[in-house]
């Protein structure tokens, strides 16, 4: 085409006889039109010039110029145009959701080879994709395959580089790290992602675990389009027990040669049948088996107390461990447990004050004398008596100042009248348990032990109230003695807490002559009877006494009772030394000593600290209050007058992480301020601390003050909805899934199957360009050439 012709008909890019360019109309007439056209065009001009005068060849001619221009007006009102049209394919798209959450680790998944062990499922998700990998390779040749992790969220897969041969990359999965899967949230962004785009099927390879289920609004988008999802469930079908250490319980602090307990509660998740297995205490640096005990554990949380007894001070490591016995085991990481323990080789500081030399009086004092883990003080005082002392520290007096108190871990008080207290030496007392952690036994007598004090400061510290009230509580009744003989037998509460372990060989802890009414020496024919509704709703039952000759009525023999920072124990008789009879001393010692040392722990925990740091709970939960506390425990800290405490909780990094989360931290406000001559004082701090991510959290205290006391506690905290609770894998939800969408699911052996179940949703998409020649001009010459002929021509035959 020349370039005359180009610019007539003012075309940009489209050229007459280019490939794929045609001639066409814009608004195209039938072919009966256009004859009509035609004909009506040489109508119109022949009537225009057949009356009027002239020779008849030139009106002939003027008419054939008429018709021809209103010929080419008909033309250019069909908008004649330049045409190239262009057809292309748009592939479709297949979405892969791989699953990247923590569960992927679990080792359920059926072994690679008859009778070799189980993988993981991570092990069978990267064995799949390499088995069926040619399948993908021929898949990606006829559509778009988009590759996505998800865990919370659906995130882009990157891909490995491309090797020297040419074949498609594969995707590079990564570590699967998610503690949390939402199956739902992962398809909605999925479904955005591909928003627009010709779909042809969603693949979600899971184990099915998952926070929630796509939504209905997801399912009706998916029903609607036509959009199958295919599922390939990774895991085992049939649930597979896990044994898990759910919590562990130990002594911060203990006395060296003293029994430590540590309380395990064990689940097993999963398979509902009851699994043997080993639970041992292990001490971390030497690995040495500190005690071990065989547990059947079920889906009911099964307690295990394990206790040894230490003999070398400093601090060590425990670890508590569980070993399945014979059976697969689903999560290897929540069979262990580390526990930190402090112990003390120092000598127990004990206060024992009694009315009158009763026999449970002499024996025990010569016992507090004769233990040399224990340095007492013992005291005979009645009103208007002169009082007696024996023991390896004398008192010039009986204590009557917070730090005179504070120099006992232990106070025992007898069959003694509280008249020969001051009313601010029981308040003293009250305080010392209360806030520094000591204990308090009481020992019942006939006397005034407890009927006396029940209207005392001290009545908080029983773990009784008088009988006789509303409810038992409250009343003005006494206690009073059983009247028969009785036998006394520990609770399993005294297991767990690792007293009453009286037998020389730890498999036997509790002799059964003591619990033998035959055996004669096991009577204790003085207790008192502590009737059962006028326990306090916090005391726990250490030990009962059965009625000789009635052993099913019980009253309790030993009560136990946690008070603020401290506990107090309540022994309903004095005839603990009659075990003395055919055993000796060993009986009647390891009941006190064991006593003793058990509420002795939290004073230890105490001693010789000027504060305390604490977090509660231990174990918490993301976005759930947890209690952050200091108690000021040195008066020269509580003088200095703080007016409130800076903790800073710092989350320890996890391995592979590169930035740790920021510290937080917290301002303790003071919980019990007290307004003096020299302004307000307070001995405790408190506030609530939201966590807000998952992990082992160490809180230190920041205040200038305190900050070199090295103070510091730790908390472990958990997702609300961590799916390594529920580890077992969900095919039933992949398969509903598959089933609602019109998918199919498939297995490991079956992957490879896939395109056959994968529609064509291939779009063919057909592009025109266009350029007008009506307004070319080309078209103005021709209409303005064709109006001129005919004026001239009408010119020359003089018929203007």
């Amino acid at each position: 085409m020349t370039r005359v012709l180009v610019d007539l008909l003012d075309l940009d890019t489209l050229r007459f006889g280019a490939e794929g360019v045609a001639f066409g109309f814009e608004r195209p007439f039938p072919a009966w039109a256009w004859v009509t056209i035609l004909v009506a065009a040489a109508v119109i001009a022949g009537a225009s010039y057949r009356r009027l005068d002239g020779p008849t060849w030139a009106r002939g001619c003027l008419a054939g110029l008429r018709a021809a221009l209103l010929a080419l007006v008909a033309l250019l009102i069909s908008g004649p145009r330049l045409v190239e049209r262009s057809e292309s394919l748009e592939r479709d798209w297949a979405l892969v959701l791989v699953d990247r959450s923590a569960s992927m680790t679990i080792a359920d998944a059926p072994p690679a080879a008859p009778g070799g062990p189980r993988r993981s499922r991570e092990a069978q998700l990267r064995d799949a994709v390499a088995s069926s990998w040619p399948m993908w390779e021929e898949l990606s040749r006829e559509r778009e395959v988009v590759w996505l992790g998800f865990d919370a969220g659906a995130f882009d897969l990157a891909m490995e580089p491309a090797d020297d041969a040419g074949a498609r990359r594969k995707p590079a999965l990564g570590e699967p790290e998610g503690k949390r899967t939402s199956l739902a949230s992962a398809m909605s962004q999925a479904l955005r992602r591909s928003a627009a785009r010709p779909l042809s099927a969603v693949v979600v390879i899971s184990d099915g675990r998952s926070l929630d289920e796509p939504s209905r609004s997801a399912l009706r988008q998916l029903q609607a389009e036509r959009i199958p999802v295919h599922t390939v469930a990774l895991g085992s079908e049939r649930p597979v027990g896990d044994l898990a250490i759910l919590r562990v319980e130990a002594p911060e602090v203990a006395f060296v040669n003293d029994v430590a307990p540590v309380t395990v509660e064990l689940v097993r998740t999963g398979a509902a049948d009851v699994e043997a297995a080993t639970v041992r205490l292990i001490d971390k640096e030497s690995g040495r088996t500190l005690a071990e005990r065989e547990a059947l554990v079920g889906p009911e949380a099964t307690e295990v107390t394990l206790s040894h007894t230490p003999d070398a001070p400093g601090e060590s490591a425990w670890i508590v461990e569980i070993e399945p016995r014979g059976q697969d085991d689903l999560i290897e990481a929540n069979n262990r447990v580390e526990s930190r323990i402090r112990l003390v080789d120092r000598p127990m500081r004990v206060l024992y004050i009694d009315g009158y030399p009763r026999w449970e009086q002499r024996y025990l004092k010569n016992l507090l004398i004769r233990e040399k883990s224990i340095v007492s003080s013992n005291l005979l005082l009645a009103p208007n008596r002169r009082y007696l002392q024996e023991g390896d520290v004398e008192l010039d007096a009986l204590p009557d100042s917070p730090e005179r108190w504070a120099e006992f871990d232990a106070i025992i008080i007898g069959d003694v009248e509280p008249g020969v207290f001051t009313s601010a030496q029981l308040e003293q007392i009250r305080e010392h348990v209360a806030s520094r952690g000591a204990g308090l036994i009481w020992i019942g007598g006939a006397g005034a032990t407890p009927n006396r004090w029940f209207g005392t400061a001290l009545a908080d510290l029983l773990p009784m109230s008088a009988p006789g009230g509303a409810g038992g509580f409250g009343g003005g009744g006494t206690i009073g003695p059983i009247g028969e003989s009785v036998v006394a037998r520990p609770t399993p509460i005294a297991e767990r807490l690792g007293i009453l372990r009286l037998g020389a060989n730890p498999e036997d802890p509790w002799p059964a002559d003591l619990s033998d009414a035959t055996a004669g020496w096991s009577l204790i024919r003085w207790a008192q009877r502590i009737p059962a509704d006028s326990v306090k709703p916090a005391a726990e039952t250490l030990a009962l006494a059965s009625v000789v000759g009635n052993p099913a009525e019980t009253h309790p023999l030993a009560l136990s009772m946690r008070f603020g920072a401290g506990r107090a124990l309540y022994v309903a008789t004095d005839e603990i030394w009659r075990w003395r009879y055919a055993r000796g001393e060993a009986l009647p010692e390891r009941f006190w000593v064991q006593m003793l040392r058990f509420i002795g722990r939290e004073s230890l925990a105490r001693s010789g600290r000027s504060a305390a740091l604490a977090v509660s709970p231990r174990a918490a939960v993301v976005e759930q209050p947890v209690r952050v506390s200091v108690e000021l425990l040195d008066q020269s800290l509580i003088d200095a007058g703080l007016a409130s405490v800076a903790v800073r909780l710092e989350r320890r990094a996890e391995p592979g992480e590169e930035l740790p989360a920021s510290p937080v931290e917290v301002v303790l406000r003071p919980e019990d301020a007290r307004f003096t001559s020299v302004g307000p004082r307070a001995r405790r701090f408190a506030a609530t601390w939201l966590p807000s991510e998952a992990g082992v959290w160490t809180a230190r205290a920041v205040e200038p003050a305190l900050a070199g006391l090295a103070m510091q506690a730790e908390v472990q905290v958990a997702l609300p909805n961590d799916e390594m609770r529920r580890p077992e894998a969900d095919f039933a939800l992949l398969a509903r899934l598959s089933a609602e969408t019109g998918g199919a699911s498939f297995t490991e052996a079956t992957l490879s199957t896939l395109p056959e179940h994968i529609p064509n949703r291939q779009l063919r998409i057909l592009r025109e360009r266009s350029e007008p020649l009506w307004d070319t001009p080309l078209a103005l010459i021709l209409v303005v050439t064709l109006l001129t002929l005919e004026w001239v021509g009408r010119r020359l035959v003089r018929l203007i």
